[in-house]
């Protein structure tokens, strides 16, 4: 069966569940490496448990909560919505303290309101990890180590290999890096399928998990250069639309190099795909330290990924 699939010649390791039953397994499934921009799908969940909980509100702004930067934020981005840097629409064009965005497509700063245009901006997403911080009172590792990694009986976390990586001189809001494994964060997948409850336990709130991949910025709405595919965004999750009632209710984490956590509720399925990327490179890059000479892992797209998605959901998960 797997011989048929487009499995992409860089993949590291597949594993596809249905109804909690492995379908597929190749490579080291059980591997812990860096997950990118994933991580930003991950600080999601855990938003959920604190806006629930009451310590934080989507609807409080960066001036209310105190957030600013290096050389200081303008006006107009002081009042942005929590909830715009959960859809990357904070209208803060400031300089982010790690790689990753579609920096090449900021307009220039004041240009756009908060909550009117989507562009892909670390440094929404890394200032939305310390405002997480300070409304919770626990670094996010804490709390994913306390919310998720340990009620969710993971394998492969190890504490200390999570880690806050970023240039301090271009921002104050470093980006959280995780490490983690396919078979650990098919756990995750499995957890949102089900609508946030585990072994009969509702760890994140169901309303949440609704509210965080329900649509809110549509992919015609994008920066013409941002974005993947067809996804429209939801909070911090891409949502794929493809067509047939399979793909009903999808929704997906996504990181450079080929990290990629499909969850297809409709189906009772998660895909996870993991690109092996060396810890010494991640960390190169992420303090950008990195050179031309350093070699990165050649990529598996997110179009090579999803042309093997649509077959595993054709073939092995078909129902």
């Amino acid at each position: 069966m797997t011989a048929a699939l487009p499995v992409p010649r860089n993949t590291s390791s597949l594993l596809v569940l249905q109804d909690g039953r492995t379908v597929v397994e190749l490579g080291d499934t059980t591997h812990a490496s860096y997950v990118a921009s994933m991580r930003k799908s991950l600080l999601s969940i855990l938003f959920g448990i604190q806006v629930d909980a009451g310590t934080v509100s989507l609807d409080t702004t960066l001036d209310e909560l105190g957030v600013d930067d290096v050389g200081g934020l303008l006006p107009v981005e002081r009042t942005s919505w929590l909830r715009d840097l959960l859809t990357s629409r904070s209208g803060v064009y400031h300089p982010p303290s790690s790689p990753g965005s579609d920096e090449d497509a900021f307009p220039a700063r004041g240009t756009k309101a908060p909550g009117q245009y989507f562009v892909y901006n670390n440094w929404d997403f890394n200032a939305a990890g310390a405002i997480f911080e300070k409304a919770s009172g626990l670094a996010v590792f804490d709390a994913f180590e306390k919310h998720l990694a340990g009620p969710l009986g993971f394998d492969d976390y190890v504490p200390t290999r999570q880690q806050m990586l970023g240039d301090d001189q271009k921002s104050a809001f470093r980006a959280y890096h995780f490490f983690l494994s396919a078979r650990d964060l098919a756990k995750i997948g499995l957890l949102m399928a089900a609508g946030g409850q585990w072994q009969g336990r509702q760890h994140v709130p169901q309303e949440w998990v609704r509210e965080s991949v329900a649509t809110h910025v549509r992919r015609a709405d994008m920066a013409p250069a941002t974005g993947f595919g067809t996804c429209d965004y939801g909070y911090l999750w891409w949502l794929p639309r493809e067509s047939g009632p399979q793909w009903e209710g999808a929704f997906l984490a996504a990181g450079n190099y080929g990290q990629f956590l499909l969850v297809l509720p409709a189906i009772g399925s998660v895909i996870v795909h993991r690109r092996v990327v060396s810890d010494s490179f991640a960390i190169a890059r992420n303090t950008r330290t990195a050179t031309a000479s350093t070699a990165g892992p050649a990529p598996v797209t997110h179009s090579e990924f999803m042309d093997l998605a649509r077959a595993l959901v054709a073939g092995p998960l078909a129902r």
